[in-house]
């Protein structure tokens, strides 16, 4: 999916960590929609294949015991990682889904149902989940 989709995703993360745990809404913004893009890194460094271990359980737990590590923070160790998950949700929907178990297994994971049916340039799929998050986020934080 798009940088946009995912960071929208990660702006929903951040408003209802703020909501049930009242953090700081800049620097949880900040770190959610961060680790929410962290994934895709990967389309930066040439002999890295993208989607590949960056697309894992495996980078998915490491965000989290690294800002776990260095501030001691379960919220925003849980945020990172989470964050991390819910990217290698929306990038499941992809026909090439994600390689959710590598090293363990190098099978390809495709979202139930829907999944490996939305491709990742598909406007409508990315701009109908922005605006969902986004909607979502503005629920979420409202009173």
């Amino acid at each position: 999916m798009k940088q946009q989709t995912h960071a929208a995703c990660g702006i929903l993360l951040a408003s209802m960590a703020v909501h049930f745990y009242q953090s700081n809404l800049l620097i949880t913004l900040f770190w959610a929609v961060l680790w929410s893009l962290s994934s895709d890194f990967d389309v930066y460094i040439p002999t890295v294949r993208h989607r590949g271990i960056t697309h894992t359980l495996a980078f998915a737990l490491f965000p989290g015991a690294v800002v776990f590590a260095i501030w001691q923070s379960h919220l925003y160790a849980a945020l990172a990682s989470i964050s991390v998950i819910l990217h290698l949700i929306i990038d499941s929907l992809n026909p090439s889904g994600v390689p959710l178990w590598l090293p363990l297994s190098t099978k390809r994971v495709r979202f139930p149902v829907i999944g490996g049916k939305i491709r990742s340039d598909n406007w409508l799929a990315n701009l109908l989940i922005q605006f969902a998050a986004i909607g979502a986020a503005i629920q979420v934080i409202l009173p």
